[in-house]
């Protein structure tokens, strides 16, 4: 007997797409006992907390969903966020995840016993659960990323970040002040625009910004993907392959991106015709370099009078409102935050503690590694989703997790049938293969030379896949044990888990 009050195969940290997609296949593989910390009373994420005006995604709805989970009946092309989170909701009924899933316990701490090779999971309650292998499927999305602004604690207005959204501000006939140009803000901008009396958006860095042709779906369209579902698959299928065809543009054929300039200029001149504001919406930097956004709203909105482009740098906060790099003090009600979410690393919420006495982000130290972005060395039997160098330039982040998902079963397969303690990722193994990663993307657009999010403080990237999507579903099709330091168990460690029944075969390459 011990003291600690659970003991599970795996534990997983968030019940959003991530963490509900890995307790699934879980389940498909025959692994019942798991557990999902989530920090909210419901599921969905970040498509549950993210709640600003014109919320969205950015990503073909039919390619935004589980390959195995098709949903007939999408409102529209591009979904938004409440469509999304009921999707997300309709998953956990009908996969049963909800009597595994604990609402409103939020981790506080993990860390890695080795002589019993299991993880102590501490959450907000007090509790401790055992776990042989430990999820951390929280997100990119969930860690909201503040301004450093002087004076920021003087203003006395309504202050409010997007990723917090704050239903009961009102911004009718409100002077309103957004603080961004990014992926939030092109949504927040168009959607409150009409409402406001006035409306300035701050920017530092404009973005490549490409039409996105949403429409929506009529229920005739509905019942013919419900009753012909090859349709809708040979559909997504169809935006897979377009979307994988601007791979080497990015990555290898950088003349290639000319066209994104072109789409972008050709819906900024259809609506925009001052030619110093066309100057200040176009990017000085090449398409890809930082995040390319898509809408069909965002010129439009600032053809509109009430609509003003400050480009003219933030200097400080004042208790009225913001004064810029040029003396000017701009009062405003309302103040929202489009400053994006803290991705660099690690952002996990709470610390996670390997073998070597130290926490991962100590570990990492301004460098984030992981092999095929889930094992980091001297983490043993840690896997994270769309961790270091697994994420998307040009897909949906579904793909690459749909991977990781199924790698998750096979790696806790693995270790209950050879009878191991622990897999620990070889620490060569990793720096070779992040190595050979910065290579291989040398001259793609993410490192063509300007600032992003994508990119460590030493210019190294930790971010992207440097490659195809389905590259990397094939590469992790099979657990590799020479790329791991297996150690077994043995009769003094003290068992976690319960065994598990009618396993599949693992597939192995040695």
């Amino acid at each position: 007997m011990t003291d600690f009050e659970t003991q599970v195969d795996v534990a997983i940290v968030g019940a959003g797409f991530a963490g509900l997609g890995t307790a699934i296949e879980l389940k498909r593989a025959g692994i019942q006992n798991f557990v999902i910390f989530e920090g909210e009373d419901g599921v969905g994420g970040s498509w549950r907390t993210n709640t600003y005006p014109g919320c969205a995604c950015d990503v073909p709805s039919h390619l935004y969903s589980y390959s195995f989970e098709p949903n007939p009946n999408w409102p529209e092309a591009f979904s938004r966020q409440d469509d999304i989170r009921q999707y997300i909701e309709h998953c956990a009924e009908k996969y049963d995840l909800k009597p595994n899933i604990r609402f409103a316990t939020r981790v506080t701490d993990a860390t890695f016993d080795e002589e019993n090779g299991v993880w102590k999971i501490t959450a907000s309650d007090g509790s401790v659960t055992e776990a042989r292998v430990f999820v951390p499927a929280t997100g990119a999305l969930s860690h909201p990323k503040y301004p450093e602004i002087k004076g920021m604690s003087r203003y006395k207005g309504t202050a409010v970040h997007a990723a917090r959204w704050d239903d009961t501000v009102d911004l009718r006939g409100k002077r309103v002040g957004v603080l961004g140009s990014g992926a939030s803000a092109i949504q927040v901008v168009p959607n409150i625009a009409e409402e406001v009396a006035d409306l300035k958006v701050f920017q530092r860095t404009a973005s490549w910004v490409l039409p996105k042709h949403n429409r929506s779906y009529s229920r005739k369209q509905h019942q013919q993907w419900a009753k012909h579902p090859w349709q809708q698959r040979a559909q997504r299928l169809g935006l897979y392959w377009m979307m994988e065809s601007a791979l080497p543009a990015i990555m290898w054929y950088p003349k290639m991106l000319r066209v994104g300039e072109m789409l972008h200029k050709r819906a900024m001149n259809k609506h925009i015709k001052d030619p110093a504001l066309r100057k200040k919406l176009t990017p000085d930097y090449k398409v890809g370099c930082k995040r390319t956004l898509v809408s069909d709203d965002w010129f439009p909105a600032f053809a509109r009078d009430n609509v003003h482009l400050i480009t003219d740098g933030v200097q400080e906060m004042t208790a009225k409102g913001i004064r810029t790099a040029d003396g000017q003090e701009h009062e405003l009600d309302v103040i929202i935050y489009c400053t994006g979410y803290e991705i660099g690393e690690p952002a996990f919420p709470f610390e996670i503690n390997g073998t070597n006495g130290k926490t991962l982000k100590e570990y990492w130290g301004g460098q984030a590694k992981a092999y095929y972005g889930m094992n980091v060395s001297h983490f043993p039997n840690m896997l994270l989703i769309m961790g270091p160098n697994s994420g998307p330039g040009h897909t949906s982040v579904l793909v690459y997790q749909e991977a990781q998902y199924k790698y998750i079963a096979n790696f806790t397969k693995t270790l209950i049938r050879k009878r191991l303690k622990y897999l620990d990722v070889k620490e060569n193994i990793v720096q070779e293969q992040f190595e050979y990663f910065q290579n291989r993307m040398r001259n793609s657009s993410w490192l063509s030379g300007c600032q992003s999010w994508y990119l460590n403080d030493d210019g190294t990237n930790s971010t992207m896949w440097p490659g195809f999507s389905f590259e990397y579903v094939l590469r992790t099709r099979r657990l590799d044990l020479n790329a791991y330091r297996a150690v077994a168990r043995t009769e003094k460690t003290r068992p976690a888990v319960k065994a598990i029944p009618a396993m599949e075969q693992v597939a192995l390459s040695h």
